[in-house]
């Protein structure tokens, strides 16, 4: 493949990255959403609302060859290592409300080891994609890595996307789990994206001592703002961007049980306890950067950031692996959390 060929290809897979992410995918429905109030009236708003429901909060079949596509190289590779690892265990419990959840559980080769790293994966994903994390807890720090599927995705039952809200108290089980195998257990909550959201939300509950530290890579701070943000670029002088959000905020109560304007990770981190380490690329065109230093500012517990320069969307642990992994050994040290038993 020529040069030429080489950056068209890496251009394209930049815009599914941009189109495929939880911000490309709001902004797209936002867009529509705007169009048909403008072009049929105010009667057809909770139309335009369920549109943007079945775009945004219905869940995706997952097609590993797209994700790859996007993706491909360390994510890819990360995959497989969860998909093919000979200890790989499929864990099942029951959330709150009686969905059954699954998450893969690739225990440490020391049956002795009481550290765990759970890894939360983003939104139109799945647990195996967060591989590439999983490998270096478990490789290199010889911890028991558990990924969870969020509702609604991989093995998980759900009919919706949960957005980090009713995700933060599945943790909350998954985390009872746990204990219940393990009380001895020290565990560390790594997420990205909406997985990130899930971990910070989760913080502002009553978490467990035995959870030592959180990693939030890319969370956003507000969904309700992200949506706001996308209806205020769709101009539309004759469709006012609140009337459009308080119809989509009512559709999702409905149909899903929770106020989008109630997922707010920023509020949640001002009564977290958890050391939490706030990462973000500084190229980040899904999720805006701006949001990271008010999640850090607000957050009331130990707390560190780090900035990774010309890193898009959830790209920063391969943008500058090194940099990166080096940050979250030196904060969870500093939780008294040693990686090697």
């Amino acid at each position: 493949m020529s040069k030429s060929e080489n950056k068209r290809a890496e251009e394209e897979r930049t815009e599914a990255k941009k189109k495929n992410s939880l911000g490309g995918q709001i902004r797209e429905a936002a867009g529509f959403m705007m169009f048909a109030g403008a072009c049929v009236g105010a009667g057809t708003l909770v139309g335009a609302a369920n549109y943007f429901y079945k775009k945004i909060f219905v869940p995706k079949k997952y097609k590993e060859s797209k994700y790859m596509e996007i993706f491909g190289g360390e994510y890819a590779d990360g995959r497989s290592w969860v998909t093919g690892h000979p200890a790989r265990e499929h864990i099942y419990i029951r959330s709150e409300d009686g969905l059954q959840l699954h998450a893969n559980l690739i225990p440490s080769d020391n049956p002795d080891c009481h550290r765990y790293a759970v890894c939360v994966h983003d939104y139109a994903s799945s647990s195996a994609n967060m591989g590439i994390y999983a490998r270096v807890y478990h490789d290199r720090y010889g911890m028991n890595t558990l990924l969870p599927d969020l509702r609604g995705y991989g093995l998980s039952d759900g009919d919706y996307v949960g957005m980090g809200y009713h995700d933060s108290r599945d943790l909350l089980s998954w985390l009872d789990w746990i204990l219940q195998k393990d009380p001895d257990a020290q565990i560390v909550l790594h997420g990205i994206s909406m997985g990130a959201a899930a971990i910070l939300m989760a913080t502002g509950l009553s978490l467990p001592s035995q959870v030592r530290a959180a990693v939030s890579d890319s969370s956003y701070a507000s969904l309700g703002e992200m949506i706001r943000l996308a209806l205020k670029k769709q101009t539309n002088p004759n469709i006012p961007s609140s009337v459009m959000l308080e119809s989509l905020r009512a559709v999702v109560l409905v149909r899903a049980g929770y106020d989008i304007c109630k997922v707010s990770p920023v509020e949640s981190v001002t009564r977290s306890r958890t050391p939490t380490l706030f990462i973000h690329g500084q190229a980040d065109k899904s999720v805006p950067q701006e949001m990271m230093p008010r999640l850090y500012k607000a957050a009331s517990c130990a707390k560190s950031f780090l900035w990774i320069p010309g890193a898009e969307h959830v790209q920063a642990v391969n943008v500058d692996p090194e940099t990166y992994w080096a940050r979250v050994e030196r904060f969870i040290h500093a939780q008294d959390m040693e990686f090697s038993e």
